[in-house]
């Protein structure tokens, strides 16, 4: 199965083509606030460098968060606009899931968490399964909550499996900071660079298999994964309720 695949939920920029276990072609950026300059000659970039034309593709899978607001949007739109161009089915992936699998871990607990500022992540955890991405066991759905409460989670889930002895592998923008607040100690591994944040290729392997369980769907039912009201939307809310007062 050739598969297109991109997400735009962070800081990265990230396209792929595969096919089937093979990496036929990989771009990402670091270059925040440009994804709606930088998402499009990506693609076309990564369909060009892997010899894929676009009607050879099978599907197209997209990373729906949570994350940014304004880069999911593009990402989507981008995913969308290219599967009705091309009636090409696609199926929607967790960012999360994506960046736990992408640490390519074979076994313990893998967490994922994204920034959501003032103490709180989107977070999700998962119990490894190597390369194998059906066999990748979501314990935590993607959730947004507080690093203390985040902290409690993978505490109460090392108990319950009994995992205290086995390190816990964190991957996302919030690894980094948050690391030492988890207060996990020598068991936190923290993922290389290359692995924290999201990648395409990874996208496309949990895509694919999404794909062969049958969670196709056509492109106007992609919907990207908001764990909170944006900002702009709080201010309105709280704008609005003032007013009528």
């Amino acid at each position: 199965m050739r598969i297109l695949a991109l997400d735009t939920a962070t800081a990265a920029c990230t396209v792929a083509v595969t096919d089937g276990e093979e990496l036929l072609a990989e771009l990402t950026l670091q270059v925040p606030r440009a994804h709606s300059t930088r998402l499009m000659p990506l693609v076309a970039q990564a369909l060009e460098e892997s010899g894929t034309a676009p009607s050879d593709l099978d599907l197209i899978a997209v990373g729906i968060g949570p994350g940014s607001f304004t880069g999911l949007r593009i990402g989507l739109a981008t995913a969308k606009g290219l599967a009705f161009a091309l009636r090409t089915p696609c199926v929607g992936v967790s960012t999360l899931r994506a960046l736990a699998y992408g640490t390519g871990a074979a076994s313990g607990l893998v967490v994922s968490m994204l920034d959501a500022k003032r103490g709180q992540v989107y977070a999700g955890i998962y119990a490894a399964g190597g390369r194998e991405a059906d066999r990748w066991d979501e314990l935590l759905p993607p959730s947004h909550l507080s690093v203390d409460e985040l902290a409690e989670r993978i505490h109460t889930l090392r108990v319950e499996r009994g995992d205290a002895g086995r390190p816990v592998i964190l991957c996302g923008d919030a690894a980094r900071r948050y690391a030492d607040a988890l207060a996990l100690g020598e068991a936190a591994q923290v993922a290389p660079p290359g692995a924290l944040l999201p990648r395409a290729w990874a996208v496309a392997r949990v895509g694919e298999a999404q794909a062969q369980r049958g969670e196709q769907v056509e492109p106007d039912a992609l919907a990207p994964l908001y764990l909170r009201k944006s900002e702009a939307e709080t201010l309105w809310e709280a704008r609005k309720s003032t007013s009528t007062q």
